[in-house]
């Protein structure tokens, strides 16, 4: 993994992670919509190849 997908792969986590903190801080159907929507676009991503997970995060 390039050290380049490690940063993008990271701010991806980081985003997804405070998205979800937002929802556990106000659990409102905004935060959870926000919350699902930033999980999908995460995942297209790693689908689509845009974004390199590492091996030891990806669950089989």
């Amino acid at each position: 993994m390039s050290k380049s997908n490690r940063l993008e792969w990271s701010r991806q986590i980081a985003a997804l992670n405070e998205r979800i903190k937002g929802f556990q801080a106000n659990p409102s159907k905004e935060q959870l919509e926000a919350a699902i929507d930033e999980l999908r676009a995460y995942a297209e991503a790693a689908r689509a190849g845009g974004i390199e997970i590492p091996p030891r995060f990806i669950a089989n």
